[in-house]
């Protein structure tokens, strides 16, 4: 029996730990003659691999980016005869084979304020990856084509495998769940610098007097290893109407899907953006950025704004706010209809 190591340290994060969590207890039923190896899993929740399923945790004392983690590598893969890594931190020096998968480009090209030290270290790693990995997966061409301009012509396939939606977002919430108090536009994710927020929180002040709806704004809002946002500055914007609800469970996010006027992701960069497919499973109109991963993926189905056009996101609002039940009912059926 062949042995699989795969890196799950960050199985608990969104982002990342959401495509992980998803992904790898399907590998697992597809790949019943695989011993699985989880580098750094801790167990509970997060995720579980199939009844009868072979696989062993195995500890990762060494934190995600740091100098310790490549000299623990050697030792935890020991026994292993290949890896995949689910981001770009991978082995420098890696004694077996490996794939690994790249989300985005974004701490080189997203355009945002990356420090000079991120960007070597993404630099060096992913150099890295294209001589060394004998399969890169990536979610969408978008992220495929940002690799190959970086570095053209790598040494292993590169194979895109878009992202799916996990049938959690098709089913409604349960029934005997009110709906939540008043009207609301609703954005998702962590609050980092591409997300584009503070855009988003002016162009609903502009038109906040013309409409009864407030903005709710769900996702982790601190400690990241990039700048972070002034929450309280952004809901003085519109004191009562503008608020940050922080991270909030799947079931509680999916009633917020339920019920919101429509999902608005204004994000400047993305490898792939899973919230707006998330939206769609569930229904819900989508008001998104006008870049290139999006168009790929939504084209026909979301409504564009120029990424950095408040009065773009301004207007798409209203919009949606003069949308009848008709209007919206088949964009909900089409929207659905896409996510699957």
């Amino acid at each position: 029996m062949k042995t699989l190591a795969v890196d799950c340290r960050m199985a608990s994060m969104s982002g990342l730990g959401v495509y992980l969590r998803r992904l790898l207890p399907r590998c697992a039923e597809r790949m019943p003659e695989v011993r699985f190896l989880l580098l750094g899993y801790a167990g509970g929740a997060s995720f579980s691999l199939p009844e009868g399923s072979s696989w062993e945790a195995r500890p990762f004392p060494a934190g995600i980016y740091s100098l310790r983690e490549q000299l623990i590598w050697r030792k935890a893969l020991q026994g292993a005869d290949a890896l995949w890594a689910p981001h770009y931190i991978v082995p420098l020096f890696s004694p077996i084979p490996y794939a690994v998968t790249v989300h985005d480009l974004g701490h080189l090209f997203s355009g945002q304020a990356s420090s000079p030290a991120k960007r070597l270290y993404a630099r060096i790693f992913f150099s890295h990856i294209a001589k060394t990995a004998r399969e890169i997966l990536l979610i969408s061409e978008f992220t495929r084509n940002e690799l190959l301009r970086f570095r053209p012509g790598p040494r292993g396939a590169c194979t895109v495998a878009y992202n799916g939606v996990d049938p959690f977002w098709f089913a409604p919430p349960e029934e005997d769940l009110p709906p939540l108090p008043g009207k609301f536009f609703l954005a998702v994710g962590d609050v980092r610098p591409h997300k584009n927020i503070p855009l988003l929180c002016r162009a609903f002040a502009a038109i906040a007097e013309r409409c009864d709806a407030d903005l709710r704004i769900v996702g982790r809002i601190s400690g990241f290893r990039s700048p972070e946002i002034n929450k309280e500055e952004l809901e003085a914007l519109c004191p009562g109407r503008v608020t940050f609800r922080g991270e909030i469970s799947r079931t509680l996010l999916r009633r917020h899907l339920r019920d919101a006027l429509a999902l608005i992701f204004p994000s400047r960069y993305e490898g792939f953006g899973l919230p707006v497919l998330e939206a769609m499973a569930a229904g819900l109109p989508v008001v998104a950025s006008d870049i290139p991963v999006l168009r790929e993926l939504h084209a026909g189905q979301a409504v564009f704004c120029r990424p950095d056009s408040e009065e773009d996101f301004a207007a798409a609002m209203l919009g949606v706010l003069r949308s009848g039940p008709e209007e919206r009912a088949a964009v909900s059926a089409g929207n659905r209809a896409h996510a699957a």
